[in-house]
């Protein structure tokens, strides 16, 4: 079988790089068996001159019958293959049908768009850690991008299909029954019907009708045991391992209460999800889930179930234990060893109390956190940018704003405030320090990276607006500023009198921004955290913001001496998963879906374990949120739609 496009093998000086874990950007690591570095569960695979030869949309291609078999016998082994190809979705499935292999893949994304995104969803819908991902695609380019995008994931040209199964990270377990095929079509359905659900994920949930068994005879499970005690990572609270001898002493002390749990819901049955042991102290020694209950409840159920014992967590865990779940029925709970007395000692993951009453944060900031908001839950409360009823968008938590609202605004700065579009009063009163009340406070500095200050000449009112390049006193930029807003009423009358009253000021100055920091810090209630969300320092060509990552970089600077200094204040650094112009969208403050999924997540691992992170598409949130900000185009936004649902539209008044 021959492949058009060449492949990705590193030579010896790179693959010896790559022993010794020093890889140089670009080094496609996993190139041949001997480099993979971690077992392999799942295989994504590239379609034209890859798993087949030739490209579909140019004409006939060849799939070697060795391709299929292979396909299959991984199935047999309980590695499963998954598909990230640009091709047309329908001929390649029929492609695949003629051969009856297209039943043996799950998470089939073919379309046009750009794969390193959609492996990344891959990898999310899969619930794996990257690590145990091989991605297979005869593309140099196409593997560089989706590493950048999957950070971890290992990566191969076609070179290393006829090796596959001999490589002694792809040698699996006996799965001829197809279990774990099973499960991941089972889990690919539970996505489709969450995609298309409305509502809160907790409503999703309720409707999965799911239910959990409780057993205490590990000795008849022992296999399966200590298999999911030392494959389980990503839910693995105390990642301690357990070998044969080990489950056998556990079993054996009829002082040790341990069990493992089944879990089921309307689609399916998952099987053996978890395994919990308490040790001669009361506290939690074993508390492990399987990946494919992630996101349904259970590890919370179970540990509210136990009472809440201590529990010491080990490391990274991509779920909290604080949310009270109530959408699990207990089918049964088999009879065992009375619970240990707990000790005195009081949980790890809360020093005060357990239960404990959750963490309250309150998010500011503009578009950014809007955006990462929707991939968290908890009792969060948020104070955004948004639109005035005039349709101008309304910036808020600049720092200047914010030391105004601590001493509020005069008479005669309130009717300016109310003579300029985009602002409004709220501005000029923010949660963050009138009458704070939170745990938390999540605060992104963008607008401060971002706006011009201008000064009122008389009442000294700083109103930040537009960008820090731009004097929109100037008359010279009038007709540009006049073509874009004139109909949220900012016209020549406006401009002429706003610059009659205010004097630009140019960006908030380093020293400014920093003092302003300091500030907050301090002004914040005694006991709060305070997490500063920076800016990227993404080079991109954009002539409206010229060479606006350097801007970032200082101020950036700034936010870091800040966080160092300061005890009570983190950094959610966004330079670490926002790393190149792919990374970001329409401009540098704009990230894909996977930098703010990134963002959710660091900002809970930094404010507060009661947080929750939801990875699961947002589409349906989607709509709300972009109509929220629409102001006055609402009104376009409608008519789209019915245009979209083949519906008359009225003609424009």
């Amino acid at each position: 079988m021959g492949y058009s496009k060449g492949g990705g093998v590193d030579g010896p000086g790179r693959r010896e790089e790559a022993v010794r874990g020093v890889v140089p950007t670009g080094v496609d690591r996993g190139s041949t068996p001997e480099q993979l570095r971690s077992p392999v569960k799942l295989i994504v695979w590239d379609l034209d001159d890859t798993l087949w030869s030739g490209t579909l949309s140019e004409g006939p291609v060849d799939l070697d019958p060795s391709r299929v078999d292979l396909v299959r016998t991984l199935n047999d082994r309980g590695i499963v293959s998954a598909i990230c190809s640009k091709n047309d979705l329908d001929m390649a499935r029929d492609r695949l049908e003629q051969d009856g292999i297209w039943d043996e893949f799950v998470f089939a994304l073919i379309d046009w768009s750009p794969k390193g995104p959609r492996v990344a969803q891959i990898v999310d819908d899969a619930q794996l850690r990257a690590e145990n991902v091989l991605f297979i695609d005869d593309s140099p380019s196409m593997r560089g991008e989706v590493r950048h995008f999957v950070p971890g994931i290992q990566t191969a040209g076609p070179e290393v299909i006829d090796h596959l199964l001999g490589a002694p990270h792809l040698s699996g377990k006996d799965d001829r029954r197809r279990s774990r095929l099973h499960q991941y079509r089972l889990l690919e359905r539970k996505l489709a019907d969450r995609l298309a659900a409305s509502g809160p994920h907790e409503a999703f949930l309720r409707s999965c009708d799911i239910h959990l068994a409780i057993h205490h005879d590990l000795s008849a499970q022992s296999e399966r045991l200590i298999e999911l005690v030392n494959r389980t990572h990503q839910l693995n609270f105390t990642k301690r391992r357990l070998d044969a001898e080990q489950l056998r002493t556990i079993t054996a002390d009829p002082h040790r209460r341990a069990g493992y749990v089944t879990v089921r819901d309307r689609y399916g049955d998952y099987g053996i999800c978890g395994f919990y042991s308490f040790g001669s102290d009361g506290s939690l020694s074993d508390f492990l889930f399987s990946c494919r209950v992630l996101h349904m409840g259970v590890e919370q159920w179970l540990y509210q179930h136990l009472g809440r014992p201590e529990l010491v967590v080990a490391g990274d865990v991509v779920s909290s234990l604080g949310a009270t779940v109530d959408w699990i029925t207990l089918d049964s709970e088999d009879a065992g060893p009375a619970m240990p007395e707990q000790s005195a000692g009081r949980s790890a993951l809360d020093p005060r109390s357990a239960p404990t009453q959750p963490d309250r944060i309150l998010m500011v900031g503009g578009c950014d956190l809007n955006t990462t908001a929707q991939f968290l839950g908890g009792a969060i409360t948020t104070e955004f940018a948004h639109t005035a009823p005039s349709g101008t968008f309304v910036h808020v938590g600049h720092t200047e704003t914010l030391r105004q609202s601590a001493v509020g605004l005069t008479e005669e700065q309130r009717m300016l405030v109310d003579r300029i579009p985009f602002l409004d009063q709220g501005v000029y009163a923010s949660a963050t320090v009138v009458d704070p009340d939170y745990d938390v406070l999540v605060y992104s500095v963008l607008t401060d990276y971002t706006q011009g200050l201008y000064r009122h000449r008389t009442t000294g009112l700083i109103a930040p607006w537009m960008q820090l390049n731009v004097d929109i006193t100037d008359p010279a930029v009038w007709p540009g500023v006049e073509f874009r807003l004139q109909r949220e009423g900012i016209d020549r009358s406006f401009l002429t009198w706003f610059a009659t009253e205010f004097e630009f000021l140019g960006g908030i100055s380093v020293g400014r921004f920093e003092d302003n920091l300091r500030w907050l810090a301090d002004t914040i209630p005694g006991d709060a955290r305070l997490i500063l969300v920076n800016g990227a320092e993404v080079e991109l060509d954009n002539p409206r913001e010229p060479a606006r990552h350097r801007h970032h970089a200082l101020m950036n600077a700034v936010v870091d001496r800040v966080a160092a200094t300061l005890p009570n204040v983190a950094v959610c650094d966004v330079r670490r998963f926002v790393l190149s112009p792919d990374d970001c969208t329409d401009g540098i403050r704009h990230y894909q879906r996977h930098g703010y999924l990134r963002m959710a997540e660091e900002i809970r691992a930094l404010g507060s374990d009661h947080l929750d992170v939801r990875p699961q598409p947002w589409v349906h949130r989607a709509f709300s949120t972009c109509y929220s900000f629409a102001g006055r185009r609402r009104v376009d936004v409608r008519r789209a739609i019915r245009r979209a649902r083949g519906l008359p539209v009225s003609p424009r008044r």
